[in-house]
């Protein structure tokens, strides 16, 4: 495995603010619960309450941290395994400083000195540095590739959906010949025509095929067509508009030459699907 590796990576702020929550509140635990650097020392009548500080602090420096590698990640358009490292050690080290910052503030009320600080990086968390990262690796790694997998998912069964939604319809007519097999959405409208009916779909430009039979005999073969009028038949997937009120009316499609009108009687269940 190289550096260069790709990474999984999620851009989304809400997967990253719940990964920052829970370092955060991580952290307030460890240092309430066993105190470390002589934490126990520290007497204040809010003291767990200043402790839980360190977490806000954490929480903060980690969302400022992703609005950073987001920059970055939307420059490249890509995330290896160098990025992750790097973005994990700098983060660390800047919420160290961030913590020392307000140790000295809060705890020792006392003005802030670069030469504590230099002791205090050096001395405390270069030592435990691979600690600090370990858990917001393990919980980026996670989390992250968690995600990923149920958009995939997701992904998969949108497909599965899409496929049952593109089911061929068979439109036949009463002559041997008369047989007209498509997607269901292709089919946009059929217009009665005497003793045929003229059926119009899609097939990269509007087609139309010629069956002998009867509105009736069509709509008991596509029961999801609807009626505008006593001579026509529309797929109410397509985005018809209502042109008109209710005393004169007709259906619009983009691309459709005709338009196919709409009974006083039909207008209402009309406007209650074209709305």
């Amino acid at each position: 495995m190289t550096f260069n590796t790709p990474f999984p990576y999620n851009a989304s702020f809400k997967i990253h603010i719940i990964i920052g929550g829970i370092l955060g509140l991580l952290l307030s635990f460890i240092l309430i619960t066993l105190q470390p650097f002589n934490l126990n020392n520290f007497n204040h009548k809010y003291g767990d309450v200043l402790l839980l500080g360190f977490g806000l602090v954490k929480f903060l420096n980690y969302t400022v941290a992703h609005f950073v590698e987001n920059y970055f990640y939307k420059l490249h358009k890509k995330w290896t395994l160098w990025n992750e490292i790097i973005f994990l050690i700098l983060s660390s080290l800047t919420g160290a400083i961030l913590g020392y910052i307000y140790l000295d503030l809060v705890f020792e009320n006392q003005p802030l000195s670069f030469l504590r600080l230099i002791l205090f990086l050096y001395y405390i968390v270069l030592p435990i540095l691979p600690l600090l990262i370990f858990p917001k690796s393990v919980l980026r790694y996670l989390i992250i590739k968690s995600r990923i997998k149920d958009l995939n998912t997701n992904n998969n069964e949108n497909t599965e959906t899409k496929d049952i939604a593109s089911e061929k319809i068979i439109l036949t007519g009463q002559s041997v010949n008369d047989k007209l097999m498509i997607f269901k959405e292709q089919l946009v409208y059929v217009k009665s025509i005497d003793n045929y009916v003229k059926v119009y779909y899609s097939d990269e430009k509007l087609k139309s095929k010629m069956l002998r039979a009867s509105l009736s005999e069509i709509l008991n073969q596509a029961p999801f067509l609807i009626k505008p009028h006593r001579s026509y038949l529309i797929n109410p997937e397509h985005a018809f508009k209502i042109e008109g009120n209710s005393q004169k009316a007709v259906l619009v499609l983009k691309n459709l030459n005709e338009d196919i009108p709409i009974s006083r009687m039909a207008y209402k269940d009309m406007k209650a699907v074209f709305h």
